[in-house]
């Protein structure tokens, strides 16, 4: 005879006397209705479904963060294969900060949503020397969705810390990338403490990894290239090779310095417009080759929010200016050498609000 407790767990041997069901809570399925038996062998097999679902559901869910975490794992491991190719520069440039005696005693500009990178290109190092042939200020303006372009001519005649008056483009071959970032800001009054630098001969490299670039040029410019480069050039559009683009962008004898700093930004806007036509996996390809070219003191993140935002910042229209600007200088020979002398004063403001905007303070 099975035990009081044994009915109430369903363990019971045999059935309890029908009079005592009810005082042992026994629970008897021969007493359920028909209709509840039905309803009850129904719901079993949805309930299997919906448990196999589930386990479906997590096993996708679990795929799905594996595949992320690899996909994750890939781009971190490629990103850091990309960052390692670049040349580090981290010279300090705090000992070089200075506020020269004829500049503006304004306080240097910033903003928060303008990025300003020196660009700088040098030539090969000859006989222990290396000066920046090129000194162009990149200036990403993400309030008004803008690139700007600020080419400085190397004849500028400044004050470079530790050095003196001299050209401009003596602050490289004298204190690398960071005197030359320096030197700009402290006579110009605008903040800059990014650069990159490249040589100009890798540069034609660059551009032929590219695979050319399309250029509109004068027919002084057809001309001069036909005649060095033994080129067959026309006014127009022409397609240029790495060499061609690199000389385009150094042609000086026909015109002036100013018209040679334009078509070095030229140079640039066609470059920006010939990513445009690469689809992400050639402009991936191209960002691995051109690492290796670049020196910079952009840390790895600031690299790479460059690089996420890529796409974007080259629909970004292109906006060009020089400094001197016309009439803001004078031509002259000092000590043999033939500079030109800016009006500080002019040409800091004119900077400042082509980088910042017309109605900003000049303190």
């Amino acid at each position: 005879m099975a035990k009081k407790d044994d009915y109430r767990r369903g363990r019971g041997s045999n059935r309890p006397p029908s009079g005592e069901i009810d005082r042992y809570n026994y629970i008897d399925r021969d007493l359920y209705s028909s209709s509840e038996r039905e309803v009850s062998s129904s719901s079993s097999p949805a309930k299997r479904r919906r448990t196999k679902k589930k386990k479906k559901g997590k096993k996708a869910l679990t795929l799905a963060l594996c595949l992320l975490f690899l996909l994750g794992a890939g781009i971190f491991v490629y990103a850091s294969s990309l960052l390692s190719q670049i040349n580090r520069d981290t010279t300090n440039a705090d000992s070089y900060i200075q506020q020269p005696s004829d500049a503006p005693q304004w306080d240097v500009m910033s903003d928060k949503k303008v990025t300003n990178i020196l660009l700088l290109g040098t030539d090969r190092e000859k006989d222990g020397l290396q000066r920046s042939d090129t000194m162009m200020l990149v200036s990403i303006d993400n309030k008004n969705k803008v690139i700007k372009l600020t080419s400085f001519l190397r004849d500028l005649y400044v004050e470079i810390p530790t050095v003196g008056k001299t050209r401009l483009n003596a602050a490289y071959s004298n204190g690398g990338a960071a005197l030359a970032m320096q030197t700009i800001e402290n006579n110009f009054r605008v903040n800059i403490d990014q650069f990159v630098t490249i040589d100009v001969d890798s540069f034609a490299e660059i551009i032929d990894k590219m695979g050319g670039i399309e250029v509109n040029v004068s027919q002084p410019e057809a001309d001069e290239m036909n005649r060095v480069m033994d080129a067959q050039m026309s006014a127009g559009k022409n397609h240029m090779r790495g060499t061609l683009a690199l000389y385009y962008s150094r042609i000086r004898m026909i015109d002036s310095d100013f018209a040679r700093t334009n078509r070095q930004r030229k140079v640039v806007g066609c470059m920006v417009d010939k990513l445009k036509t690469k689809n992400p996996i050639e402009l991936s390809s191209l960002l691995h080759d051109y690492m290796g070219y670049v020196t910079t003191n952009l840390t790895d993140g600031e690299m790479l929010g460059l690089a996420a935002n890529a796409i974007g910042l080259m629909n970004y229209p292109i906006e060009t200016m020089h400094i001197p600007q016309g009439g803001m200088y004078e031509d002259r020979d000092i000590s043999g050498a033939k500079v030109l002398v800016p009006d500080l004063e002019g040409n800091s403001k004119e900077l400042r609000e082509f980088l910042y905007g017309k109605d900003q303070t000049m303190q």
